[in-house]
C-alpha cells in the first residue's frame, strides 16, 4: 500500500483569493500498470457564482469557500519505466460549503445552502520515482444556492481544474 500526498493550485478560478487544493490518497497496485485508490481532497476558492437577481441579492465571493471530496480512483500507467506517464479517472462525492448571501444593501447575512453532488475526476501526468506531477479536472454539476425558505438565489459552478505535485510515502519503487 502507498500513500500519496498532493498539494496544488487551482487554475482559472474566478475567485479574488488564491485557489488551493490538497489531496491525500491511499493506493493499492492491482497490477504493475494499474492502481486503485480512495482520494480525500479539499479545494479552496474553486466555486464560481451566478446570481439570479443581482439587484435583490448579493453573494459573497470574497470569503473563502471549500469543496471536500471523497473519490474512488483508477490510474493506468502507460509504461514500466522510472519516468511513467499515467491517466486516471474517478467518481465520488463532493461536499460543498455554505455560502454567505445577503439582500442588496443589507448587512444581514443569510446562509446559502448547496446540495452535495456526485462528481467525476479526470487526471493525467507523470511520475518520476516517488514524485508525481499531475493535472486534474473535477467535474461537479452546477447546483442551486438556496436561502432559508427554500428560495433559489443563484447557481454555483463547483467544477475545477488543478495542477499538483505529489509525493509517495511507503511502497517505494526499486
Amino acid at each position: 500500500m502507498k500513500l500519496r500526498i498532493e498539494p496544488g493550485v487551482l487554475l482559472k478560478t474566478k475567485s479574488e483569493n488564491i485557489g488551493l487544493m490538497l489531496n491525500v490518497e491511499p493506493k493499492i497496485e492491482i497490477s504493475y500498470n494499474s492502481v486503485i485508490g480512495l482520494r480525500f481532497g479539499i479545494s479552496v476558492n474553486s466555486q464560481k457564482f451566478e446570481t439570479n437577481n443581482s439587484s435583490q441579492f448579493f453573494i459573497d465571493e470574497e470569503n473563502d469557500n471549500a469543496v471536500i471530496s471523497f473519490v474512488s480512483t483508477f490510474d493506468h500507467y502507460l509504461n514500466e519505466n522510472y519516468n511513467r506517464p499515467y491517466l486516471g479517472i474517478g467518481i465520488g462525492y463532493y461536499l460543498l460549503s455554505p455560502i454567505d448571501v445577503s439582500f442588496a444593501g443589507s448587512q444581514n447575512i443569510l446562509e446559502g445552502t448547496v446540495k452535495n453532488q456526485l462528481g467525476l475526476l479526470l487526471r493525467g501526468g507523470f511520475e518520476l520515482g516517488n514524485t508525481r506531477l499531475g493535472l486534474e479536472y473535477n467535474f461537479i454539476p452546477k447546483a442551486d444556492i438556496k436561502i432559508p425558505g427554500d428560495k433559489a438565489v443563484g447557481i454555483v459552478n463547483n467544477s475545477y481544474f488543478g495542477l499538483s505535485i505529489g509525493f509517495t510515502i511507503g511502497g517505494r519503487k526499486s
